[in-house]
């Protein structure tokens, strides 16, 4: 067994290993050395410098490149020079359009003499601009303009030729499938062309999220472990569920069938997380939502909680759905997938401007979904619609409002049981005269707006309305001794949350310290009226041979229950760059209150140091504490006190292959105190069990390894255990659905030249080793190993994909609640799509 020093060898040996990596590159860095400063002699400046467009302008001598930006005079420029190539970097700059995507520029024979013109976001903190010769290095002259940042580009060839008459257009194979192929411009002397590129993020990896910290800090100066599943990967995985994301990010599994499937769930580092999901970093609807992908970029998951920015929570760490924005460049995207168990499922991706200014923009995302199940009486049917629009306030602001109207019509599933020694798969405990619909109704928006240079205001701000009509919710819920019972009850249920967010943020220096200060305030309400008969056990169902010929239940009483929850918070956070060392530090002071469970008020610090061996390595540790409420009440009346958690964490991250690929590994050790849960003697009462410990290893990999492969690849070794416990015979036991060792790969090979261009291949394999099926350890989940398959072929604006899960069609079961509530994950399955975008 792998015991804690041993993890702790483990990391220092990663340590040492990156430390070799670093030395080594830095000389071959250094081999450059010789690079000269061009003409820009800027204001030293620690400012990242957005460059919202890129923009190609044929001159007599040849053509100019326009970064554009209303500060280009604070741009740092070197250069260096490669055989027939220019290259410029900007260590100080990032390519980002408008509405904050970024994006890359690229030009094929934009003059005579120039084979290629590329703008690139090289890292976290530099854009690259490379101009290659074709056989003679080019003449490059740098200049500023009221536009932004010019370079003027002269080749032997041009310098006796008159002006270029026409720039090509990049091949359609070099613009994203996200976009529009532009048509081919031809363009008289002095005309500009904008080839803008936007919503890029590069494969299986991004060098930013702002989950961690809600400021513009690259991913390896942030003193946490952030996993992030690009919208590239999600569309190669197509997954049903978002819960078959979660292996691939070390720390994440899928977590229990709370609720009968009705909403996402995810156990981090050993804590169930399923209230802590958020989107666009606001708290996601509280009460029973499976959110649809239609219109959702990408998935950023913290692993550990700070009470500092988002209140409170479970310890484990934050799910951040980020949602697809409008866009300036035009694209229409239509899809359609056909697969197993009747899946059929339609999309529409639509977005550009509505004016010819391009200030105001929209997107509309449609869904419409009808699918059953792998075991019978249970259905995921579904209509979804989100538009949204941004408006471009000036000054670089934005105001972004977003709507959406999703109708779900999902069966409640208590999933798989165990019963006599075994776990019964693929059988259906749910009545087929079960029926639920939910109607979710959502907006929001979000104000970001400089009001200098080196401030901004970010407002943020939604409301959710579900109404819930369960009726009835009838299936087999519960063992009393050994047998099976039947549940049934009727809810009605009218929901509503707001959730509102202001913060001021800020750049700024104090000596040689250079500083990014983050002060908000935020208020969340909760509200919801239950209607219904009350829930009844009755009568015994058979485990292996269920049947569903009993009539429905009379005599219930009907119950109302209203409740109400609410949160606030003020915080303050500093981001702070001193030399190698990088702070990222802050405290919330903040409160709760609820009918149905304890009120308080708490202080929350957080407190994270980063050392940057270099441009692409770095070693990190961190402090967090968190506060989470507790609900029921005691057997003495009172209402448990909150529980509380402390976490410790260290890692390290190197950014390999000119930033391709990016390696994070982290050591943590978390501890929860003052859990209380339901009293199993007597259900309408909770009692406080105890403890629980939660310490291990995690690696992730992701990114390309060359031009063609993508990997992601995560790893984790897990030790769990419940300290302390009021409950007999717990203490000492593994808590439930934490797993010793997971691992999640997926690697996709793509063919760019031959008769195999377009095609991709893809293979993916996740293990979840043994896990226990509940607190007390009486029985156990077995672990399993799957495999998947996916395959893409793009073929001028039509792609098709298929992918396959759990090619070897074996039984598994994902996660537990109980005995009689397992999750089984599914069995074989193949889902074919069309899309075609234009």
């Amino acid at each position: 067994m792998v015991n804690w020093l041993q993890l702790r060898s483990l990391l220092l040996t990663g340590v040492f290993f990156i430390l070799g990596v670093q030395a080594t590159w830095a000389k071959d860095t250094n081999s450059n050395s010789n690079a000269q400063i061009l003409v820009q002699s800027p204001i030293p400046t620690s400012e990242i410098i957005p460059v919202t467009g890129v923009k190609a302008t044929p001159t007599e001598k040849g053509v100019e490149i326009i970064l554009e930006t209303p500060v280009g005079e604070k741009l740092q420029v070197t250069n260096r020079s490669t055989d027939n190539n220019f290259i410029a970097d900007i260590p100080n700059a990032q390519l980002r359009s408008p509405n904050g995507n970024a994006f890359n520029f690229r030009s094929e024979k934009p003059s005579a003499g120039i084979t290629e013109i590329t703008v690139i976001n090289a890292d976290a903190n530099t854009v690259r601009v490379t101009v290659v010769g074709e056989t003679s290095l080019p003449t490059v002259e740098l200049f500023d303009d009221n536009a932004g940042l010019v370079f003027g580009i002269t080749s032997a060839a041009t310098a006796m030729q008159p002006p270029s008459q026409e720039l090509e257009t990049p091949p359609t194979d070099e613009i994203p499938t996200t976009e529009t192929p532009p048509a081919e411009p031809v363009a008289q002397p002095d005309e500009i062309i904008e080839l803008l590129v936007t919503g890029e993020q590069g494969g299986y990896r991004v060098p930013n999220a702002t989950t961690g910290s809600r400021l513009d800090i690259p991913l390896i100066e942030t003193p946490a472990s952030i996993g992030v599943i690009t919208e590239e990967f999600i569309e190669d995985k197509a997954p049903r569920r978002v819960e078959d994301l979660a292996p691939y990010i070390s720390g994440v599994t899928a977590g229990d069938i709370g609720q009968g499937g009705l909403f996402t769930d995810f156990q981090i580092r050993g804590f169930n997380v399923g209230s802590q999901v958020y989107i666009n970093g606001l708290r996601d609807n509280y009460r029973s939502l499976i959110r649809d992908f239609a219109n959702i970029e990408r998935l950023e998951i913290l692993k550990g909680l700070s009470s500092l920015l988002y209140g409170t929570g479970a310890p484990g760490g934050v799910v951040n759905y980020i949602t697809k924005k409008p866009q300036a460049t035009p694209s229409y995207k239509f899809s359609a997938d056909v697969g197993s168990f009747n899946f059929y499922r339609g999309e529409v991706d639509l977005t550009g401007p509505l004016t010819q200014d391009k200030n105001l923009l929209y997107r509309l995302n449609l869904a419409f979904q009808d699918s059953d199940y792998f075991v019978d009486n249970v259905e995921d049917n579904r209509i979804f619609v989100a538009p949204s629009l941004t408006f471009l306030t000036g000054g670089g602001g934005s105001l972004t409002v977003e709507g959406e109207y999703y109708r779900q019509d999902k069966d409640f599933n208590t999933g798989a049981k165990f019963f006599n020694g075994q776990i019964f798969y693929d059988r259906s405990y749910t009545d087929p005269r079960n029926s639920q619909i939910y109607n979710h109704y959502r907006i929001a928006a979000y104000l970001d707006q400089p009001i200098s240079k080196e401030w901004s205001v970010n407002l943020s701000g939604q409301y959710f309305n579900t109404q819930r009509e369960a009726n009835p919710i009838f299936v087999a819920l519960g063992f009393q001794g050994d047998t099976l019972t039947r549940f049934y009850r009727t809810i009605f249920d009218d929901y509503y949350q707001y959730n509102l967010r202001g913060e001021i943020r800020g750049n700024f220096n104090i000596g040689a310290s250079e500083h990014k200060l983050l002060t908000g305030i935020e208020y969340n309400y909760y509200r919801s009226r239950f209607n219904g008969v009350n829930a009844g056990f009755f009568g015994s169902i058979d485990v292996a041979n269920p049947s569903f010929d009993v009539p429905i239940p009379t005599g219930l009483t009907n119950r109302t229950i209203d409740f109400d929850d609410s949160e606030w918070g003020i915080y303050i956070q500093d981001f702070v760059k001193f030399g190698q060392f990088r702070l990222l530090a802050g405290l919330r002071y903040g409160g709760f209150d609820s009918v149905t469970g304890s009120a308080e008020n708490f202080v929350s610090p957080s407190i994270g140091l980063v050392y940057s061996l270099s441009d692409f390595a770095s070693l990190y540790a961190s402090f967090s504490k968190s506060t989470e409420p507790q609900y029921g009440l005691l057997s003495d009346g009172n209402f448990p006190n909150p529980r509380k958690a402390t976490q410790y964490e260290v890692g390290a991250k190197v950014n390999l292959l000119n930033d391709r690929l990016t390696i994070t590994t982290a050591l943590f050790n978390l501890e929860q105190i003052n859990i209380a849960e339901a009293d199993p003697s007597n259900p309408d009462f909770s009692i406080l069990v105890g403890d629980v410990r939660s310490r291990g290893l995690e690696l992730d990999i992701n990114g390309k390894v060359t031009d063609n492969f993508s990997l992601i690849a995560a790893y984790t070794y897990q030790d769990s255990v419940i300290t302390n416990s009021a409950v007999p015979g717990q203490e000492g036991n593994r808590p439930i659905n934490s797993p010793q060792h997971s691992v999640g790969l997926y690697g996709k090979y793509e063919f760019t030249e031959g008769s195999l261009r377009g095609l991709s291949l893809g293979t993916g394999l996740v293990y979840v080793g043994e896990r226990k099926g509940d607190n007390e350890n009486s029985f156990e989940l077995p672990g399993y190993m799957r495999v998947d398959l996916g395959a893409a072929y793009k073929v001028n604006n039509l792609t098709f994909r298929l992918a396959v899960e759990n090619l070897f069609d074996i039984r598994y079961a994902s996660g537990s609640n109980n005995r009689a509530n397992i999750t089984q994950g599914s069995p074989f399955a193949i889902t074919g799509s069309v899309s075609l975008q234009f």
